[in-house]
């Protein structure tokens, strides 16, 4: 228990979306928790910006980040611009008015990097203004209103997730019975809408990926590595107890607002043919 303003913990921070299994954190829960002891609140969205909803206003039943948003007891938050559609080298810190303006906190002053008065003395260097208006751009893209009612990055994670479903159910379908394990939250309102973590029981994922890289872009989410001889899965599948058998075998593939059937249809193809080749070796 960290009392406001007589405990030692000044910061918590939190990514709102795993990178490697889309699960989705309680962000809105932790943030209401912390407001309540005085600490102050910073979650990482730079994967989740585009797919779910940031929204910071009050309103909203605290089931779900994703469905209703963040909430207004968050502090600061990060997001990054190539995850939704700027260009690769832009970031954003969103740092709510006042929030460092309870009694017993105080604005930092020992910055690691110390600089000019364009970044509030906070950082050196000049700003890189057409990344800046890139992201700006993209942002007011994602919040447009499209016919249907929609904005925009509600129809793209509309799109995404059937994608995504289309993709694991044509794995599923593809392969026998209990090769497939989707690593993910099972409620759709837990997880990204785009990101994929499948486990295939019996197959090496270091081997699967050599094989399809060239035709499938994707990463092994828990490649065995060892230099014990002992396979190590990632620290994120372990604590999610996924079984050794599937972890040591899991891809993770992300889908994106432009991709098509036929791409789901191509990569399923290639991923089914491998695995059953290695299957066959066994």
């Amino acid at each position: 228990e960290n009392d406001a303003g007589g405990g030692t913990t000044v910061l918590v921070t939190m990514m709102l979306a795993n990178n490697e299994s889309g699960s989705l954190q309680p962000v809105r829960e932790v943030a209401d928790y912390c407001r309540t002891k005085g600490i102050l609140f910073h979650t990482d969205a730079a994967q989740a910006v585009g797919k779910v909803s940031l929204s910071m206003e009050k309103s909203g039943k605290n089931t779900s980040s994703g469905v209703n948003g963040i909430g207004s007891n968050v502090d600061m938050v990060t997001i990054v611009g190539h995850k939704f559609g700027a260009p690769k080298g832009v970031a954003c810190l969103y740092i709510r008015p006042g929030c460092f303006g309870r009694k017993h906190l105080s604005e930092p002053k020992n910055y690691m990097l110390l600089g000019g008065g364009q970044e509030n003395k906070r950082r050196g260097g000049t700003e890189n203004v057409p990344y800046i208006v890139g992201m700006g751009v993209a942002a007011d893209i994602l919040m447009q209103r499209m016919p249907q009612g929609d904005l925009q990055w509600q129809q793209d994670a509309h799109w995404m997730k059937a994608m995504r479903y289309r993709l694991l159910k044509s794995l599923t379908n593809g392969l026998p019975d209990r090769v497939v394990r989707d690593n993910g939250p099972r409620r759709h309102f837990d997880r990204l809408p785009n990101t994929l973590s499948v486990g295939f029981r019996g197959v090496d994922s270091s081997q699967l990926l050599e094989r399809i890289q060239h035709r499938v872009a994707c990463s092994a989410g828990a490649a065995c590595h060892s230099g014990d001889g002992k396979g190590k899965i990632s620290s994120v599948l372990e604590a999610m107890e996924v079984p050794m058998e599937y972890a040591a075998g899991t891809l993770r593939l992300s889908v994106g607002p432009g991709t098509t059937e036929d791409e789901i249809d191509m990569a399923s193809v290639t991923i089914i043919e491998e695995v059953k080749r290695q299957l066959t070796s066994l």
